[in-house]
């Protein structure tokens, strides 16, 4: 009896280091053998750029703070409220659109939005007010909330809505007010994914790149806007290193500080629904006005001509250039790669993301580690494999899997916590294998956390450009990279009719997810 259940240890651990392995071999070997390329380390270019770091982490906190304060009263309206069902998924949907919108797709929502002769910027005239918004700070904190606001809806709203209604019902019975409930119930079943989603975006605003100089300008610069520099222009790998080090210590240890263990809980399946408060439709309105109108715009880019104009001369250009020539692949061709790519790297993010979700969900501190990929960015890890010799359809794919991990680890993270240990322990006693009960117990209950996660890494990689760009050669092609380099070229017409075909084909996948989710 002993022998077998230091077997079953052993074989725990064995599995546990699967990730750890993966990130091992297709992260810190890639980027510790650039190390050795490079050479000696200039420290000195922290301390010259002590002004860039200091303006990041405080930017980095601040939006970090605001797109919190935005996305928990969404998180509440979806997960606790009787929300009309229609208005929810709908909302869900375009909350969660922007997270993986590519920068140069964002990028035309807000010029249209907010620029010189956009909506907001005509509206704010008429009254009287000449507000210029675009190229400052106010903007880039505008698009940092604009991407990061869903990672509050999804991981904290559906969190929200796991939570036993009879604890709630329980806690009204023996008097306690709404904010008693929240403070003493909710907030501590809540914590865990609220500090996983604000890390996310913490991160993801630290290490911000496209937002930053689109929106903000170069004055505006961040350590990542540093790296590029001196990676890109000056060629200066020696203080790109030192800044990239320091990116990676910083944000690591963050990881490590707001990671805490908590127990997964027991569940009933019943929720306690609030009615739909005042106060929602106000937040709507606001929503829709900061995040949905911009986002429409960008969407509906495909269908408006060079003067503003409602017209389909888009997407006859479309059809009708020679697309291999302006961008190096065929419209087949940049099907094709997409869908690959999306698909392998996908594959091996949830693959990874399972196992490492369900050692952190019984407790390991494994999340740290699973989060490294955030602490680089993509160009970063892109840049490590330049020098091997890969097909670029497979470093792509690797690389894409490497971003994807962190979102797709917090999402299967918090479905795994929905398992009771108690559940998999009786089906051990019944006789199930691994593999049984990952079939007939995990997956029925995990059913929605695994399909949320492939859309979210799918539509990731599918708008993921600067690595791509970084890694790509011709044939190989994606949407995202098209589309950039058409906007490069001058070919705006053709690029907002292949950005509206891409913002459609996202919209589908996240209506799917609406439609196949069922109640528990």
């Amino acid at each position: 009896m002993r022998i077998t259940v230091i077997r079953k240890v052993r074989r725990a651990k064995i599995f546990s280091l699967i990730p750890i392995l993966y990130l091992l071999l297709t992260l810190l070997i890639p980027f510790v053998l650039n190390l050795k390329l490079v050479g000696a380390v200039n420290w000195k270019a922290i301390f010259e750029n002590s002004h860039k770091i200091r303006f990041t982490i405080w930017q980095a906190l601040l939006s970090s703070l605001l797109t919190m304060l935005l996305g928990l009263p969404g998180a509440y309206l979806v997960g606790r409220t009787r929300m009309h069902p229609l208005i929810k998924k709908s909302f869900r949907i375009m909350s969660s659109i922007p997270f993986v919108l590519p920068g140069i797709t964002m990028a035309i929502g807000f010029f249209l939005a907010f620029g010189k002769n956009g909506l907001y910027t005509r509206l704010l005239q008429i009254f009287g007010f000449s507000v210029r918004i675009l190229y400052t700070f106010t903007a880039v904190l505008l698009g940092h909330v604009f991407y990061n606001f869903p990672l509050f809806i999804r991981i904290v709203g559906e969190a929200w809505e796991g939570i036993d209604g009879h604890i709630i019902e329980s806690a009204k019975l023996d008097g306690a007010s709404n904010w008693q409930i929240f403070k003493f119930v909710e907030l501590p079943i809540l914590l865990p994914s609220i500090l996983r989603a604000f890390f996310l975006t913490y991160v993801y605003t630290f290490t911000s790149f496209s937002v930053v100089l689109i929106l903000g300008g170069i004055r505006y610069s961040t350590i990542e806007v540093a790296i590029y520099m001196y990676s890109r222009i000056l060629f200066d790998f020696k203080s790109a290193t030192a800044l990239i080090i320091f990116q990676l210590v910083f944000i690591a240890t963050l990881g490590y500080l707001t990671s805490t263990r908590f127990r997964t809980e027991e569940r009933h399946y019943h929720t306690h629904l609030e009615n739909f408060p005042r106060w929602g439709f106000g937040f709507l309105g606001l929503a829709s006005a900061l995040i949905f109108v911009p986002l429409v715009y960008s969407g509906l880019s495909g269908f408006v001509d060079f003067f503003g104009r409602f017209s389909l001369e888009n997407f006859r250009l479309l059809f009708s250039e020679d697309l291999e020539y302006l961008v190096g692949a065929n419209l087949t061709q940049i099907i094709f790669y997409t869908l690959l790519i999306a698909s392998g790297s996908t594959f091996l993010a949830i693959s990874f993301g399972m196992i490492a979700g369900y050692f952190s969900s019984r407790g390991m501190k494994i999340q740290y580690v699973v989060l490294l990929p955030t602490a680089l960015s993509s160009v970063t890890i892109a840049f490590s494999y330049v020098l091997l010799q890969l097909p670029s359809v497979v470093k792509i794919i690797v690389v894409h899997s490497l971003i994807n991990l962190p979102i797709v680890f917090g999402v299967l993270d918090a479905g795994w916590r929905k398992i009771p240990q108690s559940l998999l322990d009786s089906a051990k006693i019944d006789g199930a294998g691994m593999f049984k009960s990952l079939s007939n117990v995990v997956l029925p209950v995990m059913s929605r956390a695994v399909t949320t996660a492939f859309v979210y890494a799918f539509t990731i990689s599918v708008g993921e450009t600067s690595a791509t760009l970084t890694l790509a050669e011709p044939p190989v092609m994606t949407f995202a990279v098209a589309v950039f380099r058409l906007m490069s070229s001058r070919n705006v017409e053709i690029a907002m009719a292949l950005n509206t075909f891409y913002f459609a084909f996202v919209l589908m996948l996240f209506a799917l997810v609406e439609a196949f989710k069922t109640e528990e």
